[in-house]
C-alpha cells in the first residue's frame, strides 16, 4: 500500500510539473505575440497621427498648396516605418 501511495504521489508530482511546463510554454508564446502587437502598434501610431492631421481638411494649411507636400509626407511616413523596423531589429524585438 505504501509503495502504491508513493508511486501515485510521484505520478501526481510529475503531472503537476508537466502542467507547469505547459503553462510556461503558453506564457512564452503569448509574450512573443504581445511583443509583435506592440511593435506593430508603435509603428502605426505616428502614421495615424499624420493621417489625422491631413484628414482634417483645413482651409489654410500651407502644405496643401505646395507641390511637394504629398511626396514629403509620403517620404516621412516611409522613413518612420524604416526607422522603426531598424530600431526594433536592433533591439531584437522582431
Amino acid at each position: 500500500m505504501d509503495r502504491l501511495y508513493a508511486t501515485a504521489s510521484s505520478l501526481r508530482d510529475y503531472t503537476l510539473q508537466i502542467g507547469d511546463l505547459n503553462k510556461a510554454h503558453l506564457e512564452l508564446k503569448q509574450n512573443h505575440i504581445m511583443t509583435i502587437l506592440t511593435v506593430v502598434t508603435t509603428i502605426f501610431m505616428p502614421l495615424t497621427l499624420i493621417t489625422g492631421w491631413y484628414g482634417m481638411n483645413f482651409r489654410y494649411m500651407p502644405e496643401l498648396d505646395s507641390v511637394y507636400a504629398y511626396p514629403m509626407v509620403f517620404g516621412t511616413c516611409v522613413l518612420i516605418i524604416i526607422f522603426s523596423l531598424v530600431y526594433f531589429k536592433k533591439k531584437k524585438w522582431l
